[in-house]
């Protein structure tokens, strides 16, 4: 019962908000990616980071190796001489001590050494890979692919049928509602090809012109790729300048900085 009632209630304010304005109501989806990557960090929080860093390494309990280093193996000299480039990547003026190496004598037992090696092969093998932040998408200008400005959230808008860049919506059917049409204008604008998730039932900014006053929906972008004629995806100084000045002011507020 109580959602019948927030669905007239719902209905009924659209209903008002048509009959005194006289203009047409629209529902439009503010459809972003979200950053994939973290920002890179300004020299200050960089050199900030880089000396907690540094803190944590050097106040660290010691790495018991003897627990899981054979005592005079070349697995435990070759952790022995990977600590040391680690202690070499925080380096302040001079000020910090350099860690000793004390290689200890090379066990041996040749079957004993060939298990070792195994083992590092395997955990060399199972070493992270650290990609570029910059895509191919990047290198070109993609507008098109999602997988540019990885460290920004990103913004679909369309090109409307009078030529202008815009968030996709629909006009508001009297059996729909706010939610339900920004749903269904964003299938029509952008096709079925779409993960979209939809960030509650409510409106989170309106943009009014002579024609329509438009309400805008916030959600995200789960999997897929749009099907639009004329599509891209901006961030949001891309989306000021794509925009009219009247739209970019009732927009702004509502969108990330990042």
């Amino acid at each position: 019962m109580f959602g019948r009632s927030v669905t007239r209630l719902s209905r009924g304010v659209r209903g008002f908000s048509t009959a005194r304005t006289g203009t047409v109501v629209r529902a439009a989806v503010v459809l972003q990616r979200d950053p994939i990557v973290t920002q890179q960090a300004a020299k200050f929080e960089a050199a900030a980071d880089q000396y907690f860093g540094w803190l944590d390494y050097m106040t660290a309990d010691k790495f018991p190796r003897d627990f899981f280093f054979k005592p005079g193996s070349s697995a435990e000299n070759r952790w022995l001489e990977q600590d040391q480039e680690r202690a070499l990547e925080w380096h302040f003026g001079g000020s910090r001590p350099k860690r000793p190496v004390t290689k200890k004598p090379i066990n041996e037992d040749p079957d004993a050494e060939e298990a070792e090696d195994d083992w590092m092969v395997s955990a060399v093998r199972q070493t992270v890979e650290v990609q570029p932040r910059e895509t191919h998408a990047d290198a070109i200008n993609d507008c098109l692919s999602l997988e540019r400005k990885l460290d920004r959230t990103l913004y679909l808008i369309v090109r409307d049928a009078q030529g202008r860049w815009a968030f996709p919506q629909g006009d508001v059917r009297d059996d729909e509602v706010l939610h339900e049409a920004a749903r269904r204008g964003l299938r029509d604008a952008c096709g079925s090809g779409m993960s979209v998730w939809t960030v509650g039932c409510g409106p989170i900014g309106h943009h009014v012109t002579n024609e329509h006053t438009a309400f805008f929906v916030k959600a995200h972008i789960l999997a897929g790729k749009a099907e639009a004629k004329e599509y891209k995806w901006v961030t949001r100084e891309e989306l000021s300048e794509a925009v009219s000045a009247d739209y970019w002011a009732s927009v702004k507020d509502i969108l990330s900085a990042v």
